[in-house]
């Protein structure tokens, strides 16, 4: 006997399905992407669709047409992306991929670890004259996050223009007390806007990862920390190794036009007639590169690519997830084969289990070419840090993973100078001596790592 129950049960399970993995297809950023989900959904349906219309739904063609019409409005320096660069200049593929000029007469100051970072920013806000502008993608209501409201909240009523733009997720931010004080002292603030989907704002890719300061207009910061206890060694792992950049110099403007793009895209509002040009400020060659989803490049993988190309001699790289695309492993391997010292310092202590675990099925691709893995134990490492030969370095929040190539808003410097270098140098040693070189394969690895290695690597589409 026909069983129309069962066919209803059938069609409401399959429909649906069928649906979401047309969706996939459509909207994915990569086929990679694509078949993740597209395999996750028509395997498991009842997980796999209510997953997919949560976390990976986006209207991603439209996001990024109008996020490319926002940001051209703010403008770049105008560099032809397709105009070959001098095959010698350093810094031309980092030029080209962002759009942005080469700046000289800058400087940079390594800081290195949260009291360092923290002291040096606040009060550097708390001279501001004209305005600040401060980006961040984790922002605690801690003591940490306290300090930087106090100081932001000081000078506003000081009668700088103050603008704060914090990429937090609702219900599960910042109290509206927080809100209520600054915005209450005069401080603008906004959220940055991703593509249009289901939950809308409760979205965990598109999102913004940069971590930027700027004050009148003449000091920069940006780097790898966010602004949380975490970084003065008060978190459940214990203290978090982290480094941030105090920028002076034409190369501030570059940052600064970064988060104009940014506030446009989220209110509406052009910055750019109350900003002040930076005057040089030291014999440094610096350019920002802000890396997007909506490029119309793959700007996030190119910049380790280009990375590894400059590498003659030595690509030493900090990052707190090795999850790296197929060209950028690519990448890797062939700067290795061709005798370059390639290294990466990744931490010892998880945070984040899947990215950590998946980072085992990578190490093997690189060791086997002649890169090295460093496991950092004295603390959990965040620093995005890059050191190439002995005159280019980067400091920034771009993690070697997918999801800071594919998927995030985030932002590095690049700069060329030999003094930079050797102060990098020696704070990368520092953390060398604190980190052991991985030795071991993954099939000498524990049985439960070995599994788990193979089934989240899997999962980097998604992560």
């Amino acid at each position: 006997m026909f069983e129309w129950e069962d066919l209803v049960l059938r069609a409401v399970a399959t429909l649906p399905a069928l649906a979401a993995a047309y969706l996939a297809i459509r909207t994915s950023r990569t086929p990679q992407g694509a078949v993740g989900w597209i395999v996750l959904i028509l395997a498991y349906p009842y997980v796999g669709v209510p997953a997919y219309a949560i976390f990976g739904y986006a209207n991603y063609a439209k996001f990024a047409r109008r996020r490319r019409a926002s940001d051209a409005r703010i403008g770049e320096d105008g560099v032809d992306a397709d105009a070959p660069s001098a095959p010698d200049d350093r810094l031309g593929v980092f030029s080209r991929l962002s759009g942005n000029a080469v700046s000289e007469g800058c400087d940079m100051t390594l800081l290195i670890d949260g009291e360092m970072t923290f002291d040096t920013l606040f009060e550097t806000i708390g001279r501001a004259e004209h305005y600040v502008c401060v980006q961040y993608y984790t922002l605690m209501d801690d003591e940490v996050g306290r300090r930087l409201r106090d100081v932001l909240i000081d000078r506003a009523r000081a009668g700088v223009a103050v603008h704060l733009l914090h990429d937090e997720l609702p219900l599960i931010g910042l109290p509206a007390r927080f809100w209520r004080e600054v915005r209450a002292a005069g401080v603008k603030t906004a959220r940055p806007k991703g593509p249009s989907r289901l939950l809308g704002p409760f979205q965990l890719n598109y999102r913004n990862h940069r971590k930027l300061v700027v004050v009148d207009g003449t000091e920069g910061f940006t780097g790898g920390l966010n602004c949380s206890k975490m970084y003065i060694g008060k978190s459940a792992i214990g203290p978090w190794r982290d480094t941030f950049a105090h920028f002076r110099g034409p190369v501030v403007d570059q940052l600064e036009r970064s988060f104009a793009a940014d506030w446009a895209w989220a209110t509406g509002t052009d910055l750019r007639d109350t900003f002040r040009p930076a005057p040089s400020s030291g014999a440094m060659r610096a350019v920002a590169l802000p890396i997007a989803p909506t490029d119309d490049l793959n700007t996030g993988n190119l910049y380790f690519v280009a990375l590894a190309q400059r590498a003659r001699r030595r690509l030493w790289i900090a990052t707190p997830y090795f999850v790296p695309d197929a060209d950028a492993m690519s990448a890797l391997q062939l700067a290795a084969l061709r005798g370059v010292d390639v290294r990466i310092l990744v931490p010892d202590i998880v945070d984040h289990y899947v990215p950590y675990w998946a980072a085992y099925a990578y190490f093997d691709d690189l060791r086997r070419a002649g890169g090295e893995i460093w496991r950092y134990t004295p603390a959990f490492t965040h620093q995005k840090v890059a050191l190439v030969d002995e005159d280019l370095c980067s400091v920034g929040s771009v993690n070697l993973d997918v999801r800071s190539g594919l998927l995030n808003f985030e932002l590095t410097v690049v700069v060329e100078d030999a003094a930079a270098a050797r102060a990098t140098e020696d704070m990368l040693r520092r953390d060398f001596d604190g980190a052991y070189r991985l030795e071991r394969d993954l099939s000498q690895q524990p049985v439960h790592l070995r599994v788990l290695a193979r089934v989240c690597r899997l999962m980097a589409p998604q992560l």
